[in-house]
């Protein structure tokens, strides 16, 4: 064989052997069995739209994330890995974290993490004959279904549970997967503190001049606090008084064994911030900042709002 022959057979060796890691082992398992393989092959071919929602977002790099990779020194902060690499969470319920999943691991939450059956998939409905077998199950629609991975690490679920929003009857779903508008089902995709539009909505504010004095009144609309669950994420207020100077505020959770006190807020509050105005000043400024990641440039951050008393 000569030697463009032998490049054209291997270059077919390859391509089948991709195809066949994309399908899997199709035929030979039921979907629901396939936690081993990526989410593409496991559930992507047939839910192809769900699956481009959730590659998008925070649970699809759940393991592969700079940012985590960094905060748990590349996962040996063993605490940390059965959230971000987790087995089927109804397996072990909804009162304790899930499973560490030690293959796979980057594909982060897996679909079948969370919709994983032992004979199916958990779905809001059952539907006889598809391949996935899949069934209604009720826990999949409770607000405690984020209990496992939100709460024994980062107290999302605490702070939900004393919000306005459970009183109401207000699930983490209603905001972090909204339904969709074709009516198709929830999104999947990245409804969190990644997504600036989405952060937007976590805060009312307005500012005014009062005797003197600059008020600023923040009000977290969130279900927890704000920022929510990690200390990267964090709010700035920047309150700029022109050649008078300007003054700053921080607001973000501390890391562990860091001495600092946890100043967010919390879920529901309104708090007043007030600043003396230097005299002569003639216009005040302000910004409302929100930075996802450790570190980020300000000129990143995303801008949650501005206001001028001129």
């Amino acid at each position: 064989m000569g030697g463009a022959a032998r490049l054209i057979a291997a270059s077919l060796a390859a391509i089948a052997v991709a195809c066949l890691a994309l399908r899997g082992d199709r035929g030979e398992r039921p979907p629901h069995e396939r936690i081993d393989v990526p989410s593409v092959a496991a559930c992507g071919r047939c839910h192809a739209d769900v699956y481009r929602e959730w590659s998008q977002s925070l649970h699809a790099r759940a393991w592969t994330n700079e940012n985590v990779l960094r905060a748990t020194r590349n996962f040996e902060r063993e605490s940390c890995r059965a959230c971000h690499s987790p087995l089927p969470a109804l397996a072990t319920g909804l009162d304790r974290a899930p499973d560490y999943r030690e293959f796979n691991q980057e594909d982060g939450v897996h679909c079948l993490s969370c919709h994983g059956l032992p004979d199916g998939v958990a779905a809001t409905r059952t539907i006889e004959g598809a391949p996935c077998r899949p069934r209604a199950e009720p826990r999949l629609g409770l607000a405690e279904f984020c209990f496992p991975c939100h709460e024994p690490t980062h107290q999302a679920f605490s702070e939900y549970a004393v919000s306005n929003a459970r009183r109401d009857g207000v699930r983490c779903m209603d905001c972090h997967m909204p339904e969709r508008e074709d009516g198709s089902g929830r999104s999947h995709g990245p409804h969190g503190g990644m997504n600036p539009e989405f952060v937007k909505l976590a805060l009312d504010w307005d500012c005014r001049i009062e005797n003197d004095e600059l008020v600023v009144r923040l009000e977290n609309e969130t279900g927890h606090k704000f920022p929510g669950e990690i200390p990267s994420r964090s709010f700035l207020l920047k309150v700029d008084f022109g050649e008078a100077g300007s003054e700053t505020v921080l607001l973000r959770k501390p890391h562990k064994q860091e001495d600092r006190e946890d100043d967010r807020l919390l879920p529901d509050e309104v708090r007043i911030l007030r600043f003396a105005l230097p005299e002569n000043v003639e216009d005040v400024r302000v910004r409302l900042l929100f930075l996802p990641l450790p570190l980020l440039p300000e000129e990143h951050a995303f801008v949650l709002g501005e206001w001028s008393s001129g």
